[in-house]
């Protein structure tokens, strides 16, 4: 036995030797899951690392062996980790309470499967928000035999994306404001840029507000550095001409998909979440979130170094690999997407991916394709149909939510709302996922493999994860061949946290009760899965004084409303609405007022129902105690990067009109007339 220990890893590998399977081997790791200080943008933060690192590091073992890996969990919270794309025991598989316990603070838990396939995989932690922290890391599962595909040398590329913040207070960001890190990702799509792109952008956006979508965007999250492998910039050494390199890549990021380009030539597709492909060439690869694929890239000349980019598709930043010393030959810089002259469909399609002036020159047999989008080029390398006299089960599937209220869904229904998702053993079963929202969404099945129905027949190619893209539908079927519950989500770590989420579970009967029963899972979910979010406002103007509150889950907010000038006058209402559809709430609460310094406070309940109408205008019904029904209207416009106008009416006849000036996230400059109060501005604090 050999046991070898680098940054808190210790890999023992355990040959076992039995009269039934003579060559079968226990790989076994055992790693530490703690919390490390972590520099990736010139700031110091405290992360969550595997092995003392980030990406954690890369577990590897051969079809027929057994793995076991040990973690032993020193952090002050509880963990887990996932093994993404890998078909294994339902005990085994990861997630918190649903299939595997947790790993609890100060304890240990050892997972333990057989290495049934081959090919690329990931792992990741399923507590919470810590994969955006830093608990992932890749899996390399060999083919017993040697590699179909013949190459000098094999490297794994992690990519991944980082945000200082913390992820918590990131999704809070999102809850509070979905434009909110639009500033920090320059954007910000104000009517002035609107104006300036032309007729075609003022239809979009009229389009758009007029069906009640907000403004188009790739992504939601502003990040403070792209990865590869933990860094902006690695170099490869060693590399030759002629060299054949086979570059297995996980994208694992939290919410960004990844275009990725190779300065030397087009990159040769062989395998795609872990399964043999016909091989394709392609000059630029996406990478949903979530997704793995293995490339095959030559090396020229051994006099340049190439590099390999991996660039966030909203074209924020990026992280290269270079292969090789001497002159360097960059890849092509990603240029923002135009959301004002894209249709919601084009969104992540991509740009033209033909190599330019400048770049390496690469020569391959065969048609190479600019970029492979929505798996048009995928093909299986044998046929992946089932058989025909398997009972075919049929669910369609409505991708659900909105910006708005960051909230996202399956048939407008959360994870905490939900029911599971009944199948039976030995049905083919087909997912119609129809994609009504504006954003993307990687959505994987655990524990099994699904065909992704992309024009290929009989040859429609095998994943784990497959993007819909916006406003489109995929059709994936896969064999019900396992037994008990597995999930089903999102891979956007920040739209599964906010409900994008399903059980697929194996019943014997269609009269077994749909909901979850009383255990763990369900307690641990109603404590989890719909937190409160709390933000506020307080304004300190030359005529007035105001002060917004507000607290909100998945289907109820909380609101306290203050105005007042610096005399007797005042307005303050407190509020509590129940969420019913994406566009509709009903609210009940209370009034209280003075008009006049010589009057007693006016106090009233208040009962009623607020609606998002056509061009994104919110309107208000309400009646109060004393008989009285109020209708009023509200909205904003983004004039440019800072600056925005709001204003509300009444039929009391009250109103008032804004302006914002932003000068960072917590402050604003404001200046305002009201009804009630006048003319005057002031300093607006934001928490």
């Amino acid at each position: 036995m050999t046991i070898m220990t680098l940054r808190g890893l210790i890999i023992v590998p355990v040959f076992i030797a039995n009269l039934s399977f003579a060559h079968a081997k226990l790989v076994e790791y055992e790693f530490d899951i703690d919390t490390q200080t972590v520099n990736f943008s010139g700031k110091d933060v405290e992360a969550m690392t595997v092995g003392g690192s980030i990406p954690a590091p890369t577990i590897e073992a051969t079809v027929g062996d057994t793995l076991r890996v040990t973690f032993h969990n020193k952090m002050q919270v509880g963990s887990s980790i996932h093994w993404h794309g890998v078909l294994l025991p339902n005990d085994q598989d990861g997630v918190p309470y649903l299939t595997t316990q947790p790993i609890r603070a100060g304890e240990s838990f050892t997972y333990e499967y057989p290495i049934i396939h081959h090919g690329t995989y990931w792992y990741h932690s399923h507590t919470g928000l810590q994969e955006q922290r830093g608990l992932y890391g890749a899996l390399v599962f060999r083919r017993k035999g040697g590699e179909r595909v013949k190459s000098g040398i094999d490297k794994v590329l992690v990519l991944s994306d980082w945000t200082d913040e913390n992820p918590h207070e990131v999704l809070r960001n999102l809850k509070r404001d979905d434009d909110h890190y639009a500033l920090k990702k320059d954007s910000v799509q104000s009517w002035y840029k609107v104006v300036a792109h032309g007729w075609k952008a003022i239809r979009n956006r009229i389009h758009g507000s007029w069906i009640r979508m907000g403004v188009m965007d790739i992504s939601d999250v502003g990040y403070d550095a792209f990865l590869i492998n933990g860094a902006r910039e690695t170099l490869v050494e060693g590399v030759k001409k002629g060299d054949r390199l086979r570059l297995r890549i996980v994208n694992a990021s939290a919410s960004s998909y990844q275009f990725v380009e190779f300065s030397g030539g087009a990159m040769t597709i062989i395998s795609a979440d872990g399964v043999d492909v016909t091989p394709l060439n392609v000059d630029r690869l996406r990478l949903a979130i979530a997704e793995t694929y293995d490339v095959i890239i030559t090396i020229d000349d051994e006099g340049k170094s190439y590099e390999l980019r991996a660039s966030s598709e909203d074209g924020t930043g990026y992280a290269s690999m270079w292969f090789g010393k001497g002159q360097r030959v960059s890849a092509r810089t990603i240029e923002k997407p135009n959301p004002f002259v894209m249709d919601h469909s084009m969104m992540g399609s991509g740009h033209g991916a033909r190599h330019q002036g400048g770049h390496g020159t690469h020569h391959h047999s065969g048609h190479v394709v600019g970029m492979m989008t929505e798996y048009q080029g995928l093909k299986a390398l044998k046929k992946t149909n089932y058989n025909p006299t398997r009972p075919l089960r049929e669910i369609e599937l409505n991708l659900t939510g909105n910006m708005m209220d960051y909230t996202w869904s399956f048939d407008n229904k959360t994870f905490i709302e939900s029911d599971k998702i009944l199948i039976k053993k030995g049905e083919t079963v087909r997912f119609i996922l129809n994609n009504e929202t504006m954003m993307h969404h990687p959505i994987h099945l655990h524990g099994h493999f699904f065909r992704v129905l992309n024009g290929k027949g009989d040859y429609s190619p095998l994943k784990h994860t497959v993007n819909i893209a916006a406003l489109k539908s995929v059709t994936i079927e896969f064999a019900a061949n396992e037994e008990k519950d597995w999930l089903f989500h999102c891979h956007n770590l920040y739209h599964m946290k906010s409900g994008m989420t399903r059980v697929v579970s194996y019943e014997d009967n269609d009269d077994v009760k749909t909901t979850y029963s009383e255990n763990s899972f369900e307690n641990y979910i109603a404590k989890i899965g719909n937190p409160w979010y709390g933000f506020g406002e307080i304004g300190i103007a030359s005529h007035m004084v105001s002060i917004d509150l507000q607290a909100e889950n998945i289907k109820n907010e909380l609101f306290l409303e203050l105005d007042s000038d610096y005399d007797r006058l005042y307005e303050v209402e407190a509020l509590y609405k129940r969420r019913l559809k994406n566009f509709l709430g009903v609210y009940i609460g209370a009034k209280s007022e003075r008009e006049d310094e010589n009057e007693k406070s006016d106090n009233t309940a208040l009962l009623g129902v607020h609606y998002m109408l056509p061009l994104l205008i919110e309107s208000d019904f309400r009646i109060d105690s004393e008989g009285d029904f109020r209708f009023g209207l509200a909205g904003d416009m983004q004039l440019t990067d800072r600056l925005s106008f709001a204003w509300n009416w009444n039929s009391d006849d009250e109103y008032r009109l804004e302006l914002e000036y932003e000068v960072n996230y917590t402050i604003s400059l404001v200046a305002n007339t009201d009804s009630d109060y006048d003319v005057g501005g002031g300093i607006e604090i934001k928490f």
